[in-house]
């Protein structure tokens, strides 16, 4: 099986921390604090899109309380996340670009927040698809993070199986040692077992994210990396994310 590499580093090399995320529009901090302590991140792009998890809405720091903007995705209720569209407006773009003007104008590092709407404008004109949008942002601030892991897609992998199981099979077929997963979804479908017949372990995140300067009130934590970066510059931005390692995770074996 061959398997699509997006960034810098090969799937030839020994792969051992796995983790499986569907793509999100401008992702909160635990979003990469866990893709950054991993090897490869598997794009879980040919599920359900579910815009109640917040799949196509992000938050940022208003006025000193926390704000959640959306951006509108069509296709109906039951699209795949691979399938589903982005239907482009100089409208509500210019309405985000506005909000973060607003968020972000006193930051230090403005211009990396406002840059987001920059990105939307630049994928209007290509009419970018919705998955493809959320995956190509989310890389290039990857990349830009100094993450070496690989990206690969989950087109094609395991689809006969469902939730724990295709979780897995997946960390399985990538070479994987160690599967990362969030808390709900460890409480919430994951079955230890479908990992032990596959002589895997889980480690569920356990993050608390640092405080870093933010304007206007109590520090709000796990927000958009737009906030983030709007607050400290790229290398504090990447110690913030890698803290702590994967040490202090839970582990089951």
């Amino acid at each position: 099986m061959k398997l699509r590499n997006l960034l810098g580093r090969g799937v030839q090399e020994v792969l051992t921390k796995i983790c499986v995320y569907q793509p999100n529009v401008f992702p909160p901090l635990h979003y990469f604090n866990r893709i950054m302590n991993s090897d490869v991140w598997v794009i879980l792009h040919d599920v359900q899109l579910n815009k109640k998890v917040g799949q196509t809405s992000f938050t940022v720091k208003l006025n000193g309380q926390k704000h959640m903007i959306s951006i509108p995705v069509s296709g109906g209720n039951r699209v795949k996340i691979n399938q589903a569209v982005i239907p482009y407006s100089d409208n509500w773009i210019r309405t985000i670009q506005m909000t973060l003007h607003h968020a972000y104008s006193k930051s230090p590092y403005y211009a990396a927040a406002v840059e987001a709407a920059d990105y939307l404008r630049q994928h209007q004109r290509l009419n970018t698809p919705f998955s493809v949008f959320c995956e190509q942002f989310t890389l290039d601030m990857l990349r830009r993070l100094g993450w070496q892991g690989s990206a690969v897609g989950s087109m094609g992998l395991a689809v006969e199986l469902k939730a724990s199981e295709r979780m897995a099979e997946i960390a399985s077929l990538v070479n994987g040692t160690h599967y990362l997963c969030g808390k709900e979804g460890f409480t919430n479908y994951l079955n230890v077992s479908d990992f032990r017949k596959r002589n895997l372990k889980v480690r569920v995140q356990e993050w608390k994210c640092p405080e870093y300067p933010q304007s206007f009130g109590t520090f709000l934590p796990n927000l958009s990396i737009l906030d983030l970066l709007a607050n400290v510059e790229m290398e504090k931005a990447r110690k913030i994310l890698l803290s702590g390692g994967t040490t202090g995770w839970s582990q089951y074996e």
